[in-house]
C-alpha cells in the first residue's frame, strides 16, 4: 500500500505463517521510512529524525550531553538497517532517535528475515544485547 515494501522483518520463526514482531518498510532506497513493532495498543516506541552521517550523530550526542538530555542508547549502530543512531528522551518522556546511514534498499531485494534470538545484535549491533528499558518503555 502507498508503494511501501518490506525491507527487514523480525518474526517468530522462518516457517510458514509466522507472527510478525517488527517490520521495517521503505518507499524508496532508504533502509526504512517507517517501522511497525508489535506492542500495547495505542502506544508509541519512538519517533526518528534523519541526519546526514555519523559525524552528525556524534554532534547530536555532544549537544545532548551539553544540554543534559537523557540518552537511552548510543551512539551505536543497528545491525538491522546498518544505520548509526542515538536514542534519547524528550522532556515529556517520549523516546526519540536520531539516525543516519544504512544501506541502499530496493523493492526487488528479498526481505531480510530475523528471529527473536537475533534481535539483540539486530537492534544494537555493537553491544549485541537489548536492555529492558528499550523493550518495555512505551508512551
Amino acid at each position: 500500500m502507498l508503494d511501501f515494501y518490506s525491507v527487514e522483518r523480525v518474526q517468530t520463526s522462518v516457517e510458514d505463517n509466522p507472527d510478525h514482531i517488527t517490520t521495517w518498510m521503505s518507499t524508496g532506497m532508504r533502509p526504512h521510512d517507517i517501522a511497525f513493532l508489535d506492542g500495547p495498543q495505542g502506544k508509541l516506541h519512538h519517533f526518528a529524525f534523519g541526519l546526514k552521517d555519523w559525524s552528525e550523530i556524534l554532534h547530536a550526542g555532544q549537544i545532548f550531553s551539553m544540554d543534559d538530555v537523557a540518552v537511552d542508547i548510543g551512539p551505536t549502530q543497528h545491525g538491522i538497517t546498518r544505520g548509526e543512531t542515538i536514542y534519547f528522551f524528550d522532556p515529556a518522556g517520549n523516546r526519540n532517535e536520531v539516525f543516519a546511514g544504512g544501506y541502499d534498499a530496493y523493492p526487488d531485494r528479498p526481505t531480510v528475515i530475523r528471529t527473536p534470538d537475533q534481535l539483540g545484535k539486530g537492534i544494537f549491533y555493537i553491544d549485541r544485547e537489548l536492555n529492558d528499558r528499550f523493550t518495555t518503555v512505551m508512551t
